[in-house]
């Protein structure tokens, strides 16, 4: 039998990724005088489907290959304690492992025609040589026993279930760090997108970087803050009737009315004042249509890449929209909801309406990170349709005409932004 290990998974702007693997050595080998090196590890990972596969949408283009195994670059090895912290005085050796957005070989999910889900990641780590220690070595070999994966900030989050009599529905949240007995929190509702629903709640969560929005940094800006994550098992813009992308009807409004009002009542230090709706694709359609549902909740809103189009709006919908403060993101080259049937023309009906409005619109959407490239040395470049990218990082500044964004005359962020608001 092979070594343990565990690893650690981070959610990137790409998705959830192993990013770190620790290796347990045989025995109590004292690491004072060793220097793992990365040279003498290598990192092999084989990847297995749990769910079924089902057709890929056309929309998608065509069905790319899944990468199922492989050997992964080892960046760093260094001492580490077992929660993955480098130390100096550390019993494992952690290594650091290539991510990159256009390999998916250390994924923990994988898209299945439907939606994201878990896929099985072994790993079968291999020491070449022995490593020299203080008093003795601890001798080459194989780690191929897993003992857990972390995944960062979504570790804090807690799961629950909304038990409506017609349709249940599950969600994870996060409840803020309390600082003071009698003070209120804000709360930010995420509605997921397309590939995020089924049954694998916190994927609604790490399916893409939503827990960007517990991190500290960000929970600073908000003087911290409750996180909703609810998850729907089809799409929120199901009919009923099979039609999606047909009408702006759904079977989930009055679900999803229920589940949130019933999660502010459960928690009486959140701010009733200070209530924030968004979303992404199919999540920002959904941040639309609850507006409509109810625009006296929110403080604000933050619909990304939405898919209400704008033909679906009527006078009293638009009225109805118009009284929450919004701010929108989207990417000029999004060729899943074009921007010039969605976003644009809704932030202009908006404008028409005197509303607070703001739509930054981004010419494509790039890696930031100075980690990823195109063979010509420029930036690389995601789908379009990924602008919950910049929005989750907090990177949107700039209006539709190109001007940054003020509130009570200072220059914002997005978040910034949202977390001003109150009713």
């Amino acid at each position: 039998m092979g070594r343990i290990y565990k690893t650690i998974t981070e959610v990137t702007d790409f998705g959830p990724y192993i990013t770190k693997v620790l290796l347990k050595p045989d025995g109590e080998a004292d690491f004072e005088n060793a220097m793992p090196d990365k040279e003498n590890f290598r990192v092999y990972i084989v990847r297995k489907k749990i769910s079924k596969d089902y057709p890929w949408p056309a929309l998608f283009g065509t069905r790319p290959e899944i990468p199922m195994e492989g050997e992964v670059k080892v960046l760093n090895a260094v001492k580490a304690d077992e929660m993955g912290n480098e130390a100096e005085n550390g019993k494992w050796i952690m290594l650091e492992i290539e991510t990159d957005p256009r390999n998916s070989l250390n994924s923990i999910i994988n898209f299945n025609g439907r939606f994201n889900t878990f896929i099985d990641v072994n790993i079968k780590v291999e020491q070449l040589e022995d490593i020299v220690c203080k008093n003795g070595f601890v001798k080459k070999g194989i780690y191929d026993q897993n003992d857990g994966n972390r995944i960062l900030l979504g570790e804090l989050l807690e799961e629950g279930l909304y038990d409506n009599e017609d349709i249940p529905l599950r969600y994870v949240y996060y409840r803020p760090e309390k600082n003071a007995s009698d003070k209120k929190y804000p709360l930010i509702i995420w509605l997921h997108g397309g590939g995020e629903g089924g049954e694998d709640t916190i994927i609604s969560a790490i399916g893409n970087k939503v827990v960007n929005l517990i991190e500290p940094d960000i929970q600073k800006i908000f003087g911290g803050a409750y996180l909703l994550s609810p998850q729907c098992p089809t799409l929120w813009m199901d009919d009923g009737k099979g039609g999606i992308l047909d009408t702006p009807d759904t079977i989930y409004a009055n679900a999803l009315e229920g589940l949130i009002q019933n999660f502010i009542d459960e928690h009486e230090d959140i701010d009733k004042d200070r209530i924030y709706i968004g979303g992404d694709s199919n999540g920002g359609y959904m941040t639309i249509r609850m507006i409509i549902e109810n625009p006296s909740r929110y403080a604000a809103g933050f619909p990304v890449c939405e898919g209400y189009l704008d033909s679906w709006f009527t006078d009293e919908t638009e009225k109805k929209v118009a009284e929450v403060p919004l701010w929108f993101t989207a990417a000029k080259t999004d060729n899943i909801l074009p921007v010039e049937k969605y976003a644009v023309p809704t932030y202009k009906r908006l404008c028409g309406l005197d509303a607070e409005v703001h739509l930054t619109l981004f010419d494509n959407v790039c890696d930031k990170t100075g980690l990823y490239f195109k063979e010509d040395g420029s930036p690389f470049e995601y789908s379009g349709h990924w602008s919950w990218i910049p929005m989750l990082n907090n990177e949107c500044r700039t209006d539709y005409d190109g001007t940054l964004v003020k509130y009570n005359g200072k220059e914002v962020t997005i978040l910034e932004w949202l977390a001003a608001h109150k009713k």
